[in-house]
């Protein structure tokens, strides 16, 4: 699913997060969302099914709790805590488990309920929060028009949510129940954060121990990723996008994979640097992709599919 979700000058909190409940959940038309988007401007595409579930619709004020199962176990759940309390942003928060009668969740991973891995919401004016979700991932990027700052994260212009990794550790099985997701905001927040992970003795790692580091496959230099070919709309060559690693951090990311694989789970890409521009659609098997920004500058790009 992508929406392209125009909210017009003074939305409230609420129906901004009605809308984005919506949509993820599986709204089909921009018609059935609050009178304050701008249902002329947005635009939804549910070519891919956005894939999540309310579980908790009262976790706090102006903020409610989604779900979505496991690519390999549909009875475990990724959560998804939305918040538009805070003025100014939407906070996307990623738990291992959230209890829906006591309201709180456990093994957050660290630092995605803060404003500076967040999206920026602002009503003085209309502006865009582009929503893109299958049951995999769920991801989010403001734009404000505002400048770098004002568009995605306080610290940069990058998505950020959570998204779902593949299994590659001989301990990490449905069965152990190690969480195979984290909260992905590439530019914005280094390492990466998972709710919970093994340690290499005896325990387990959560909060900031729980940390990751994501990369393309091959090669350290993003600028020299060469793993196949798409063509720009005038006809030249660039390296198409690489796979995105999950690794421990401290390793360099083109390391092979330790922890899994974002791309085989997800769908999502990373291009070389300086080769597409934001919003710029990129076609790759008969499938269309978005390229949208993972870095504060502007020059690093990932393909998220929308159609």
């Amino acid at each position: 699913m992508y929406c392209k979700y125009v909210y017009k000058a003074s939305a409230t909190q609420a129906n901004i997060l009605a809308d984005v409940v919506a949509v993820l959940t599986g709204t089909s038309s921009v018609a059935s969302l609050s009178s304050d988007c701008d249902k002329v401007n947005s635009v939804l595409i549910t070519t891919v099914a956005a894939g999540w579930t309310v579980h908790d619709p009262s976790a706090g004020t102006n903020s409610q709790v989604l779900k979505a199962a496991f690519a390999d176990d549909t009875a475990t759940f990724k959560y998804l805590w939305i918040s538009t309390n805070t003025s100014g942003y939407i906070i996307t928060a990623i738990y291992e488990t959230w209890n829906a009668s006591t309201h709180t969740g456990t093994n957050l991973c660290y630092y995605s309920n803060n404003t500076t891995v967040s999206q920026r919401i602002v009503t003085s004016g209309s502006n865009i929060l582009n929503v893109l979700a299958t049951a995999r991932y769920a991801l989010f990027l403001s734009d404000t028009g505002a400048g770098y700052t004002n568009k995605g994260p306080s610290s940069g212009y990058c998505v950020s949510g959570v998204v779902e990794r593949t299994r590659e550790m001989s301990w990490d099985t449905p069965a152990a129940g190690y969480p195979p997701y984290l909260y992905f905001c590439w530019g914005g927040l280094s390492p990466a954060y998972a709710p919970r992970v093994k340690a290499r003795g005896t325990g387990d790692l959560t909060g900031s121990s729980a940390t990751m580091n994501l990369g393309p496959v091959y090669h350290s230099s993003l600028s020299n990723i060469e793993t196949g070919f798409i063509p720009d709309a005038g006809g030249n060559q660039y390296a198409l996008a690489s796979s995105i690693n999950v690794n421990r951090a401290g390793l360099s990311y083109n390391y092979a994979s330790l922890f899994g694989n974002i791309t085989s789970s997800c769908d999502i890409w990373v291009l070389p640097l300086s080769t597409y521009n934001t919003y710029d659609q990129v076609s790759m098997d008969g499938k269309t992709y978005l390229a949208l920004p993972f870095n504060a500058n502007d020059t690093g790009k990932i393909l998220i599919r929308m159609a």
